[in-house]
């Protein structure tokens, strides 16, 4: 029955994955797997030591699918993640050896994990779009213009190469140490690695080499250390020291230009960096799941339609749909996974060498939760995850640990308290909350082109922005430099045509967080009505204006009739 429940799970998660817009329906099979489970087990749900995370992601993403502006994407992805969730579930639950009979012993997980990263490499051989992405590796582009000859035409869902390389790379150690020894392990290890390369993803090969070579300097350079320190956590904060030291030398040189970075680099530096600054309008709660590209577009790059679909890092794409739960959840679950069980489980090191690919390539892109790859985002936890009959069980807590517990738990909990009483806190909150319900009263409703601008919809009077703005007089009242409250209320006074009142609360939200992009751009703006267009050109050529920002603003006032926007030719940056 085990193998009847992850075959249930796994056919549920390709009906999600596939048709996410089934919503709720796939459940029954999951059900109906994890009944039949029970009945035979006579047990419930056995407990693994990733529980507590995985139910604090579970809740935050529910949350986050209520909040979200757009509902209809939202559950979309809520639903992938309870397949993801389900099949670790029937996954961390299904012994490694299965007697059929008339079938003999089979070893399903196995044989899953052992076919799965060939069998997304296939599924993206048979569906990119090849012709698209000649020119990224020219020395490729006579194979990419052959296979695009025989591609079959296929319906369906299409991977970005970008998500294909990363899942590919974080499945291909788990794939090694799978696969027996035999005939079907090179060709399957081919197919794989040929997809891998066939992606042009160097981000995705760099994180695998990187993760590959760091376990590789770890089991050898332990050996090493072992031989001058013996005190293991001596040669551990050695290691963590130096790992540190050559981390800080990287981004100094960077920072410096001791060395040039990538166009590519470049650029998602730019986008993490206003990523941040959303990042701080929802820090609390976040926007929603999938729910990115207009909220990113509307109050940061201050442009009509969708810009950026997430902001290509998986820390910051987790934290702003799911808020800071959210995000605790899954640090907690690479934490947890870090911690050395009481019993050894032969996938323990290909785990650890995948969720270190999906933490490095997640850093410049996001495969395993930025797209319907969160499918399998819990499998490399799920393999270790075994209850303790017969894989790795939780090790025991020191009996000093275990009495100094709540004590410590009862301090972390006084922390928060404080650090959530004081007013900065709270006026933060607040305006979180003015952020979310300006959210969802415009970006439910906005469409373009059926509204031209999101000033005309403020404009108009058919959505009801009070809520939000309650809850910014708020922040406000509890800390005048909130930077947040601040940009949205002048954002929103501009739209009305309220001036004065903008520039004001313009001018308190750059004192307080001068390199937000979106209060430059405004506080520009705002000085240009004022005929002040040298201080706004200076402002401006601070800021990315390269996807026509200033000629949309001069187009909305001549939208108006009103005659700012034709004086601003003279102040716009060259």
């Amino acid at each position: 029955m085990a193998l009847f429940n992850l075959a249930a799970s796994g056919l549920a998660g390709v009906l999600w994955y596939l048709w996410p817009q089934l919503g709720p329906w796939p459940l029954l099979l999951v059900l109906a797997g994890q009944a039949s489970r029970v009945l035979s087990s006579g047990q419930w749900l056995p407990r693994t030591r990733f529980d507590a995370p995985l139910l604090l992601f579970f809740v935050t993403a529910l949350l986050a699918a209520t909040l979200a502006y757009n509902p209809t994407l939202a559950w979309a992805k809520f639903w992938v993640i309870v397949a993801g969730l389900a099949l670790y579930a029937a996954l961390a639950t299904t012994p490694e050896e299965v007697t059929l009979p008339r079938v003999g012993v089979i070893a399903p997980r196995r044989l899953l994990v052992g076919s799965l990263a060939s069998l997304v490499a296939l599924y993206f051989l048979l569906t990119n779009d090849w012709l698209r992405w000649q020119g990224k590796l020219s020395g490729l582009d006579p194979l990419l213009s052959w296979l695009a000859a025989w591609q079959p035409a296929l319906p369906g869902h299409r991977l970005h190469p970008n998500v294909a390389g990363g899942l590919i790379a974080a499945l291909l150690p788990l794939q090694a140490v799978a696969l027996p020894r035999n005939r079907a392990r090179l060709p399957l290890l081919a197919i794989s690695s040929a997809g891998l390369l066939l992606t042009l993803s160097r981000g995705a090969w760099m994180a695998l080499l990187i993760s590959v070579g760091v376990w590789w300097g770890w089991q050898h350079g332990r050996r090493w250390l072992a031989r001058r320190a013996a005190d293991r956590s001596t040669r551990t904060w050695l290691l963590v020291g130096l790992g540190m030291i050559l981390l800080a030398l990287l981004l100094m040189g960077a920072g410096r230009g001791w060395y040039p970075l990538p166009a590519a680099v470049s650029g998602r530096l730019l986008i993490w960096r206003h990523s941040l600054d959303l990042i701080g309008d929802y820090a609390f709660t976040g926007l929603g799941l999938d729910n990115f590209e207009m909220a990113y577009s509307s109050y940061v790059m201050l442009l009509h339609v969708g810009y950026q679909v997430h902001s290509h890092n998986i820390l910051l794409n987790v934290w702003l749909e799911q808020g800071l739960l959210g995000l605790a959840a899954f640090a907690w679950l690479v934490l947890a996974l870090l911690r050395r069980p009481a019993a050894p489980s032969f996938w323990r090191a290909a785990a650890l060498i995948a969720v270190g690919v999906i933490l490095l390539h997640g850093q410049v892109d996001d495969a395993f939760y930025g797209s319907r790859g969160v499918l399998i985002l819990f499998l490399p936890w799920a393999l270790v995850a075994s209850p303790a009959r017969g894989a790795a069980a939780p090790a025991r807590a020191s009996a000093g640990w275990a009495a100094a517990r709540p004590f410590v738990w009862a301090a972390v909990g006084l922390l928060a308290g404080v650090i959530l009483l004081l007013p900065g806190t709270r006026a933060r909150f607040q305006a979180n909350l003015g952020a979310l319900r300006q959210t969802q009263a415009e970006l439910a409703v906005y469409t373009w082109p059926q509204w031209p601008l999101q000033d005309e919809l403020r404009r108009s009077g058919a959505i009801n922005l009070a809520p939000a703005l309650a809850h910014f007089e708020a922040a406000l009242a509890l800390d005048a430099t909130n930077a947040t409250a601040n940009r949205r209320l002048g954002q929103i006074e501009l739209s009305l045509g309220q001036y004065e009142a903008a520039r004001r609360h313009l001018e308190a939200a750059y004192a307080s967080a001068p390199g937000q992009r979106a209060t430059v751009q405004l506080l520009g703006e705002s000085y240009a009505i004022d005929s002040q267009l040298d201080r706004a050109a200076g402002l401006w050529r601070t800021v990315d204006l390269s996807q026509g920002q200033i000629p949309l603003r001069i187009w909305w006032y001549d939208h108006i009739e009103e005659t700012y926007g034709a004086a601003w030719t003279s102040g716009e940056p060259k």
